[in-house]
């Protein structure tokens, strides 16, 4: 089989359009119309059923979806196995993250990575799942950045670093509303609050020998966007509970600042997850030691970031 029409499925698959795919990898739409056809004639069943604007694998396509990934994934493997007898580290990894890391996190590490090993090509993955470990085999990926422990025992966790909750907002929101003395307090304050599946997330807090509180504050924005949360902190809407990790440029440009800062969410680890295999490819080794070298000092990595001008009113 050509691999050309497995590469142009998979392109149209996750695009969910031939039209998007065209933009996206600058192909052609008849190219791509023709080698989803003669896919289809080959096989002799449907691959894709249009519903709206936007096209839907079958149960057929969902099932070649699946091996056309292996396919991919072999190829790049054995092109990597070839490039590795020269000593080189060179392929396409496959990075999944979930989205609060972003480019906050997970793009720094990887424009760094790549300004050290320039012939690693990179698909990265952006995952809605708070749990996405099926994600590693179903998509064919590397690893996965995700924050919390794994839960199934057939991942392997690397711990890079560790992260906590704290409630921030904007100098000019600190300046109308004044700055809270404790906890008690926040309840005269406006609250932007994240939207987790089943209820909204509480801001739990804890201070050195004090008690610990899990309050749920009178929310002016709900959303289950943590974009959209420090959107509004950055706008002067109100308090919000974020990640260290979330806001650290936003506080370095003077955007937000802390709100009772000695109360603070118990520590959780940043891990690189990853499956159980015996093969270890020279391109994912690089990729988890440069990890963990990158987290030991960041400082180090002259980094741009971009995104502050984005976020900044």
């Amino acid at each position: 089989m050509d691999l050309s029409l497995i590469d142009c499925f998979v392109k149209v698959a996750d695009s969910r359009s031939i039209s998007a795919a065209s933009r996206r990898h600058r192909l052609p739409k008849s190219t791509l119309s023709h080698k989803i056809r003669q896919l289809e004639d080959e096989f002799g069943i449907e691959l894709f059923v249009r519903e709206g604007h936007q096209l839907h694998v079958t149960d057929a396509g969902a099932e070649f979806l699946r091996y056309a990934r292996l396919i991919q994934s072999n190829c790049d493997d054995a092109a990597t196995a070839m490039a590795e007898m020269r000593q080189d580290v060179a392929g396409t990894l496959r990075v999944g993250s979930t989205g609060e890391f972003g480019t906050t996190i997970t793009s720094e590490l990887l424009y760094a990575f790549r300004q050290q090993y320039p012939q690693v090509n990179l698909d990265v993955v952006f995952l809605s799942s708070r749990q996405p470990f099926s994600d590693v085999t179903e998509q064919a990926l590397d690893g996965i950045f995700h924050w919390g422990e794994p839960s199934d025992v057939d991942y392997i966790s690397r711990r890079l670093s560790v992260s906590s909750y704290g409630l921030f907002a904007s100098p000019q929101y600190i300046a109308r509303h004044g700055q809270p003395d404790d906890p008690d307090a926040l309840t005269g304050h406006r609250g932007l609050v994240f939207r987790q599946p089943t209820r909204l997330q509480s801001w739990y807090l804890t201070q050195p020998g004090e008690d610990e509180v899990d309050l749920l504050p009178t929310a002016t924005c709900t959303t289950n966007d943590y974009w959209t949360i420090k959107y509004f902190a950055v706008a002067g809407e109100g308090i919000a509970y974020l990640p260290d990790f979330f806001v650290e440029t936003e506080r370095q440009a003077g955007l937000l600042e802390p709100v009772l800062s000695d109360w603070r969410s118990p520590q959780t680890a940043i891990n690189l997850i990853y499956s159980r295999r015996r093969h270890v490819s020279k391109r994912f080794k690089a990729f988890v030691d440069f990890c963990i070298d990158f987290y030991r000092d960041r400082d180090r990595v002259k980094i741009p970031r971009y995104y502050v001008e984005r976020v900044s009113l």
